[in-house]
């Protein structure tokens, strides 16, 4: 169960990582095509009156967004991996021969 973790976060990194992608292009869709139907809630309060945002521009913004901050979020959790794989691999060369 815990032999290789190493491997097994860089696993859980990349599967991750595309949950958030796809996830960030559902929601976008669903913002695209919800359109203005919620105007109050994609209302901004600008110089006294409100400024609607249209559906297709916050919906892109959450596509392209979404999918960077979850690809960068990932390094992290790949990189540990990546380092204690490396960690392993400097411990069984550095191991005392008998």
């Amino acid at each position: 169960m815990f032999n290789n973790i190493g491997g097994k976060i860089k696993a859980l990194a990349k599967i991750l990582c595309w949950i958030g992608i796809v996830a960030s292009i559902i929601t976008g869709i669903a913002a695209i095509s919800a359109g203005t139907n919620t105007l109050m809630a994609n209302a901004v309060m600008v110089n006294g009156s409100y400024a609607y945002v249209s559906g297709p521009a916050v919906g892109i913004t959450i596509i392209i967004f979404g999918s960077l901050a979850s690809w960068i979020g990932s390094f992290f959790a790949y990189g540990f991996g990546q380092l204690i794989e490396n960690t392993d691999e400097i411990r069984k060369n550095t191991a005392p021969r008998e």
